[in-house]
């Protein structure tokens, strides 16, 4: 009963003060997540963190600025609440540049920055995409003829198809750029062959996409951690089915 007891009492999981130790730089707002309970904590400009965790749970520590780590709770952390990680600050040389915009917004022409266009969403522009409001027009003799000509031969299904496929490119590159296959491979434990369909899997979240078009690596990263997870598993029930 006594070794029964002893079991169930590590099994318990408990808050842990953890601290990260960084040389020379500020260890503010490092994101660790308990991969086991999916909980998510912030450090504070000290470093210092709390989580609840337990003898086993793995916690992965991850920051721009810092190199990603992965740790497992061991019985001495977990019986003293303490806990302390050392993170290497990440090198990053960039060379000298010196900067000038201007813009319409800075110099109060516009209220806001003017929407750009791609050349494929100028030519759907142009040959108009048609909706039922438009023979509105024919109460006041202005029935506009392009977009139902355009509907009709397909030109405008195709344009989208090819305005969509543009975006997906686009928000490949800029996904790669942040995420080469080596960090994928040796971070997130993916395997070289499901890289590409790991990749296109997050792709079509549409939380990721919002994490990914306001370039928050830190987030990003903890997403991808979560979906790691969640793809595993759907590729083993795959493999059942």
């Amino acid at each position: 009963m006594l070794f029964i007891t002893t079991i169930g009492i590590a099994q318990v999981r408990k808050q842990i003060q953890g601290k990260i130790g960084v040389p020379n730089a500020s260890a503010a707002d490092v994101l660790i997540l308990n991969l086991n309970t999916e909980e998510e904590v912030k450090s504070n400009a000290d470093g210092s963190f709390l989580i609840f965790a337990k003898m086993g749970d793995i916690l992965d520590f991850a920051s721009p600025n810092f190199d990603y780590q992965r740790l497992i709770i061991e019985e001495s952390a977990y019986n003293q609440n303490q806990l302390t990680v050392f993170l290497n600050a990440k090198l990053i040389f960039l060379d000298e540049v010196e900067i000038k915009s201007y813009n319409a917004v800075g110099l109060g022409v516009l209220q806001k920055p003017a929407k750009s266009y791609t050349a494929l969403e100028r030519r759907l522009k142009t040959a108009g995409d048609f909706k039922p409001i438009h023979l509105l027009g024919l109460l006041g003799g202005s029935l506009q003829l392009d977009p139902i000509f355009n509907a009709i031969n397909g030109k405008t299904k195709r344009l989208k198809k090819e305005i969509k496929l543009e975006r997906l490119q686009k928000r490949l590159a800029l996904f790669q750029s942040f995420f080469p296959k080596e960090i994928l491979i040796n971070q997130l434990n993916i395997s070289p062959d499901e890289v590409i369909e790991f990749t296109y899997f997050v792709l079509e979240k549409p939380e990721f996409i919002t994490l990914l078009e306001a370039r928050d690596s830190g987030k990003m990263l903890f997403y991808l951690m979560q979906k790691q997870v969640q793809f595993e598993k759907q590729k083993q029930s795959d493999e059942k089915n």
